[in-house]
């Protein structure tokens, strides 16, 4: 058993309005465990509509429309769910007489046009609106493809009725609900194709299942399972999950809505570390989110120089003295763009070089010295994000023992 949502409305289709309603349903659906195949967007159109319905009876068991129930002369679903079912509208006294009751609960008599809500398709069952004035309806179609549920658009009445009329209603028909639970992995600095080659698969199993979500600098790991009870789900998602961790290893940093500069923040924290930065490439964008996630505190220095050189020694650097005494409990980032090859830095440099390279390096406890050059990046917010990712996923592998070279990862 599988479902279907169609959003009604051209409000939607001219981008007016965000749909929410398709993420509440979406989200509620799947907490039943009812699979969510489709999702189609039409206008106010009654040819248009009833086309997309009968594709959707064609394909799915449940479809459930949102919006074109009002009272106005665009409020079309009622015509087109008759007219995909095979049934003629009806109107019902007792649904008028619901609608006038509405109205008079807050001191006003119905309209005229409000009658229009009293029509439904012939046979379909009422759905008691005691939020709003809309009455819905849940139709099957005469020749045995599937069912219609049609609710409201106002996003209030519709979040009621699906929680106290829909999912029950569905939950019934499908003889329980299924337990749908959804684990992400985080992993970052690692593009997508990369994650793909590695795990992909994995990606051809039916559950449960694995997807993708790349963002600037991450690419987010989404396995699904749906099974009979918790304890099932939880044991199905256990076990691959120990395999795609297996595979990618550290290149997953958390799971969940963790963020990157959050687990970097505690792990600087919790082995009582710090950190200075030498930022000409991103902005200090890098800082902010350490800031922004609430670990202000653990950084010595933030500097905005094209003196790298220079900058690191005021970052709050131990000696190269010091640093091979062991003697060491800060860390360097430096993340620079350079017209020209830089002299004096110190550091093993990965290149070539060459006019406006970008450049990235790590100096920390012990030995540590890490640098790359790398290709000239065109500016934008993307390239800045993805930039500053990297340069905390340098931090965090370095800090866990695990970054042995910087040509280990792929831009």
């Amino acid at each position: 058993m599988h479902a279907e949502i169609v959003m009604i409305g051209t409000e939607l289709l001219l981008g007016e309005l965000v749909d929410t309603n398709a993420n509440r349903l979406a989200k509620a659906l799947r907490e039943i465990g009812l699979d969510l195949y489709y999702k189609t967007t039409v206008g106010d159109n009654e040819a248009r509509i009833t086309q997309v319905l009968n594709l959707a009876l064609d394909r799915s068991d449940v479809i459930i429309t949102s919006g074109g129930i009002g009272p106005t002369v665009d409020d079309m679903t009622r015509q087109a769910v008759a007219n995909a079912t095979g049934r003629k509208l009806i109107y019902s006294t007792d649904l008028e007489a619901q609608i006038a009751a509405r109205f008079r609960s807050f001191g006003r008599e119905m309209a005229e046009n409000n009658k229009r809500q009293a029509y439904i398709p012939d046979g379909a069952l009422p759905l008691y609106n005691p939020v709003g004035t809309a009455p819905c309806f849940l139709c099957d179609d005469i020749r045995g493809r599937g069912i219609v549920i049609s609710l409201p658009g106002v996003p209030r009445e519709l979040e009621y009725m699906l929680s106290k009329k829909v999912i029950p209603l569905l939950v019934e028909r499908m003889g329980g609900a299924k337990v749908t639970k959804i684990r992400i992995l985080k992993t970052c600095a690692v593009g997508e194709s990369n994650v793909d080659r590695v795990i992909g698969d994995l990606m051809t199993a039916n559950n449960p299942t694995i997807g993708l979500a790349a963002h600037a600098g991450q690419t987010d790991v989404r396995i699904t399972v749906k099974a009979d009870t918790e304890a099932q789900a939880d044991t199905l998602i256990a076990s691959l999950e120990a395999e795609v961790r297996q595979r990618l290893g550290v290149a997953i940093y958390g799971v969940g809505k963790e963020t990157v500069p959050e687990v970097i923040g505690r792990l600087l924290s919790k082995k009582n570390l710090q950190l200075g930065v030498v930022d000409t490439l991103t902005g200090g964008l890098l800082t902010r989110d350490l800031i922004d996630a609430g670990f202000g505190d653990l950084i010595t220095a933030d500097l905005h120089t094209i003196d790298v050189s220079a900058a690191l020694q005021k970052a709050g650097l131990a000696s190269q003295a010091d640093a091979r005494d062991g003697d060491f409990s800060t860390y360097a980032m430096g993340l620079a763009q350079f017209a020209a090859p830089p002299d004096g830095v110190g550091f093993a440099l990965i290149g070539p070089f060459h006019d406006n390279s970008t450049f990235m390096a790590l100096y920390g406890p012990g030995d540590m010295r890490l640098a790359r050059a790398g290709r000239n990046y065109q500016d934008s917010d993307y390239i800045r994000s993805w930039l500053a990712i990297q340069g905390l996923d340098w931090i965090r592998r370095a800090v866990l023992g695990q970054l042995t070279s910087p040509a280990d990862w792929n831009d």
